[in-house]
């Protein structure tokens, strides 16, 4: 991939420049070069970097793009024996502008003329899925529109969850003949890791013994916070000091995250940093924690649990998560999964990750890590892809890992990847697997 640092030239002239320079460097007896712009391209967020790891090897030149309108101008004299290929992520930015129905609407028109002049000039187009709709979008019909105006134009669809299809049925349909599949990569050795659970539970004031529940990321409504509080309230008073939540992330600016930030703060069984966690200290709260939860009210894939699996941490999560068959290996479960419908599931839950076999727990997670292990993504994607993009065939999906659900024990509503026990607590920092791993993104 093409090095993109703070201050980059992001101009028309040193877009072009740069890619035809890195054009200049590829082996002369390597496979026939291709470019390969995508869009848009997050600096913050290491996943296209990891995506996209191994291209070079086979000839693809993964050029970042801040935004896809760019590529209106820097493909206006693309060479016809050239390939080009446009890779598009995240839609989000096609109507964050907009501030009316009609704004929106024009914004759709403006977005289906630029992809519709990128095939005018030979590109093939390849969409992968991030998330059904936006979590906080405005205008729902035009999102809607917008991802089927996409699936219309594109040739192949990425997706990371075999359960994608179902998924975002309610919203538009995704082309059975155009689908490839292939996982979120995992995030090892992207971040430091030399902190000891130890240290790390002493650093957020864990007491010993206690249940730690990590929510990280952005603090958003959509990831379930108001549920999530309740949960560990209502646990944390029937069983003072067994668990302890761990919210680190940059809140939004939402009514129901300032009630949930409010409340939070002043709650002795919830540990609160509220902001953007640097780099180092992610290994302080993926040491510290138990279990990474997940309870998001709508979720496709998920970064966070790409990073609690690259750490070994097993997951809390919903029913209606796309991530479900990462954790749910019937021989090894990494999740406990309760029913996303169900208002006291959650609550029922949180109980149950007390008396989860937390040491069996980790090994299925530091097992379902390494199938995601970013090495193998990298390498299986630019593979497949350069397949695809010289023959047209498309690549048989990636990983397929059963699962199925059974009740846990003693909590009627709860549901349990089959295999799963929930016997006595096993939290001793000795008995965690996971040391092996490095962190993620």
């Amino acid at each position: 991939m093409l090095t993109s640092l703070p201050g980059r030239d992001q101009s028309t002239e040193g877009w072009v420049a740069e890619t035809f320079a890195a054009l200049a460097r590829m082996p002369v007896d390597g496979p026939e070069p291709m470019v390969w712009p995508f869009a848009p391209y997050y600096s913050g967020n290491p996943f296209q970097n990891l995506l996209y790891g191994d291209f070079l090897e086979q000839g693809l030149i993964a050029v970042p793009t801040f935004r896809a309108e760019d590529l209106r101008t820097t493909t206006r004299n693309w060479p016809t024996d050239l390939p080009l290929v446009v890779h598009l992520h995240w839609l989000n930015q096609v109507l964050a502008r907009a501030r009316t129905d009609e704004e929106a609407n024009q914004a759709l028109g403006r977005h289906e003329e630029l992809l519709d002049l990128l095939k005018a000039r030979g590109a093939r187009l390849v969409w992968t899925v991030h998330n059904s709709l936006p979590h906080d979008t405005r205008f729902e019909a035009q999102e809607a529109k917008l991802r089927r105006d996409v699936i219309d134009r594109v040739d192949l669809v990425h997706i990371m969850s075999p359960r994608t299809p179902d998924l975002v049925a309610d919203w538009f349909t995704l082309p059975a003949d155009r689908i490839y599949h292939c996982d979120h990569p995992g995030y090892q050795g992207v971040y430091p890791d030399w902190v000891t659970r130890m240290d790390a539970r002493r650093r957020l004031r864990v007491p010993d013994g206690a249940l730690v529940l990590l929510l990280t990321g952005a603090i958003k409504p959509y990831k379930g916070l108001l549920e999530l509080f309740e949960a560990v309230d209502r646990v944390s008073a029937e069983r003072p000091g067994s668990v302890v939540l761990v919210v680190a992330g940059k809140p939004d600016e939402a009514p129901e995250t300032t009630a949930f930030i409010a409340r939070a703060a002043q709650h002795p069984a919830v540990r609160l940093l509220p902001g953007q966690v640097p780099d180092v200290d992610i290994q302080v709260l993926m040491r510290a924690c138990d279990v990474v939860a997940v309870p998001y009210r709508r979720s496709l894939n998920s970064g966070v649990l790409a990073l609690a699996l690259t750490w070994g941490r097993p997951v809390l999560l919903p029913d209606n998560s796309g991530s479900v068959p990462l954790v749910n290996d019937p021989s090894a479960p990494a999740g406990l999964i309760y029913p996303g419908e169900d208002p006291d599931a959650l609550v029922e839950a949180v109980r149950a990750c007390l008396s989860w076999d937390l040491s069996a727990a980790n090994a299925a997670a530091v097992a379902a890590g390494q199938r995601i292990d970013r090495a193998t993504i990298a390498t299986k994607f630019a593979t497949d892809l350069r397949g695809w993009a010289d023959t047209n065939d498309i690549p048989a999906s990636s990983i397929q890992i059963p699962g199925g659900s059974r009740s846990v024990p003693g909590t009627a509503r709860v549901r349990q990847p089959e295999g799963a026990r929930l016997p006595a607590p096993t939290r001793d920092p000795a008995s965690l697997p996971g040391s092996e791993l490095s962190n993620r993104g």
